[in-house]
């Protein structure tokens, strides 16, 4: 008969082989069938109370490393795990609190990232203030910004005590280079001082409208009025004089591009077939921003004087003069070119008939 236990005490090191080979070969295919994954799970709070704040905010996710049989871990998702801290009882002041991850059956959890937070709690306040604003970039030349509406003019702030008392002044940045007004809605941002926008601070409304008027740069000036007259009088007549009431006028104008502005016109004045004076109240052609400073002089009078056009009087012809050399002057009654005493006969005739001129000479003596 075959002796069994001796045989076994002579093979005994081949068995321990074996045995340690069949642990090995289990440990192996076990962690084969083992699967590690990572999974973000959003992060709960609880437990805080009303009217507490907590300062800084913890993160809102928690990176979870876990492992498992991968039968089970191919069909794991993040909502399958949740994560927690707990803020039952906390009160202000400094807080450290471990967060805790509760995981499927079968699954093991290998690391969480954070494990633990190092907190503060804070009472929540609010507060009512006032907005204030503040303008960003350059005006184009001859122009300027007026002061901004805004609307609301007041916002409400809530936060952590300690944070909110270091608020001076809340507000909106307005920008600005537009050469017309404009309304936009703006955010509204801590101003002083200059704080990060990590949460703790809530804002309402979060945006408020802001209308800001764009004016020009004005100057005034004492300008010249300049009729415009068309057409021309009737036949026969003409214009004599033009004049305007007022002659010159005050006005304003942008400080850019009317340089060179030295005179007004008016509207046109026909005088088109005119035989008497034309006078008519017409209004001022006034360049776009121009203003008179008096707001009621718009129109001016254009006076326009018509006459007759006069003909010259003609002059009578000048008499014939000697030729030069010398000139006779003729005794009245006398006809020109006969010698004295040639008219003897002529007067002793026309007296008493006698051809002689001694009795004619005797006669008159």
């Amino acid at each position: 008969m075959m002796d069994i236990a001796g045989t076994a005490r002579r093979n005994w090191l081949y068995k321990l082989a074996a045995l340690a080979i069949a642990i090995l070969l289990w440990v192996y295919v076990n962690a084969e069938q083992q699967s590690v994954q990572t999974f973000p799970v959003q992060l709960e709070r609880e437990g805080l109370e009303a009217g507490y704040v907590l300062d800084p905010e913890p993160p809102t996710v928690v990176e979870l490393r876990v492992k498992g049989p991968k039968a089970i871990m191919a069909n794991l998702s993040s909502r399958d795990f949740r994560a927690r801290i707990s803020l039952t009882g906390a009160k202000p002041g400094p807080l450290t609190i471990g967060v805790t991850v509760d995981a499927p059956s079968n699954v093991q959890i290998i690391s969480k990232s954070p494990a633990e937070l190092s907190l503060h709690v804070d009472v929540l306040e609010t507060r009512t203030l006032p907005l204030a604003w503040e303008f960003k970039g350059n005006m184009a030349a001859g122009y300027r910004v007026g002061d901004p509406t805004l609307r609301p003019a007041e916002v409400v702030v809530s936060g952590p005590r300690e944070k909110l008392r270091q608020i001076q002044r809340v507000g909106v940045q307005i920008p600005v280079g537009a050469k017309e007004s404009f309304t936009r809605l703006l955010p509204v941002r801590v101003i002083e001082p200059a704080l990060s926008d990590d949460g703790r601070l809530q804002i309402s409304p979060k945006s408020v409208e802001v209308t800001v008027p764009v004016l020009q740069e004005m100057t005034s000036r004492t300008v010249a009025v300049q009729p415009l007259v068309t057409g021309t009088p009737a036949d026969g007549f003409k214009v004599l004089s033009t004049r305007v009431e007022p002659a010159n006028l005050s006005v304003t104008m942008p400080a850019e591009g009317f340089a060179d502005l030295r005179a007004l016109a008016t509207s046109p004045v026909d005088i088109n077939g005119a035989r008497a004076d034309v006078v008519k109240d017409v209004n001022l052609a006034l360049p776009a921003g121009v203003r008179p400073v008096n707001a009621a002089l718009t129109v001016v009078r254009v006076i326009v004087t018509i006459g007759p056009v006069f003909q010259p009087t003609p002059q009578p012809p000048e008499e014939a003069k000697p030729a030069t050399g010398g000139t006779t002057q003729t005794d009245p009654g006398k006809e020109p070119g006969k010698e004295p005493g040639s008219g003897a006969g002529t007067g002793a005739a026309t007296t008493s008939g006698a051809t002689g001129g001694a009795g004619t000479g005797q006669q008159r003596r």
